[in-house]
């Protein structure tokens, strides 16, 4: 991935996370959001993902009073009208293997109704292929 995607990427991240403020859970701040990105027509997450899982599984494992919603997307460009499931699935499933309660996260797909790549500051598609962990306290 280039430098400039990366970049684009990356705040776009940022700006739909409103970066990592949020409600204390014993003293320390509940992150707001990650996000796991994918390519084109496909459910299996990219190489920058493994830290993403590790990060938001040890959350929710140390944490018992958090909830993860798990929001999956598509971009305009694909269509499997269930990869957005697929996607929040394979998410769920990596955060479970990490030791978090699948009873704390709460599966949705979006499909391409929450694009993000026609706004023309990011213009990518590849900022549509993603899933969205969205932390909240119980």
């Amino acid at each position: 991935m280039n430098v400039l995607r990366r970049s684009i990427l990356l705040g776009l991240a940022l700006a739909l996370a409103g970066c990592v403020a949020g409600p204390n859970v014993r003293g320390k701040p509940v992150p707001t959001a990650f996000f796991v990105f994918f390519e084109k027509d496909s459910e299996e997450p990219n190489a920058d993902a493994k830290a993403v899982f590790d990060e938001a599984a040890a959350y929710l494992t140390q944490y018992d009073n958090t909830a993860v919603r798990v929001v999956g997307h598509i971009s305009p460009d694909e269509k499997a009208t269930d990869l957005d499931q697929r996607r929040a699935s394979r998410v769920a499933e990596e955060l479970a293997s990490r030791g978090a309660q699948p009873a704390r996260m709460q599966l949705l797909g979006m499909g391409h109704n929450e694009s993000v790549s026609s706004d023309p500051a990011v213009g990518d598609p590849a900022a549509d292929r993603r899933v969205e962990l969205l932390f909240s306290t119980m």
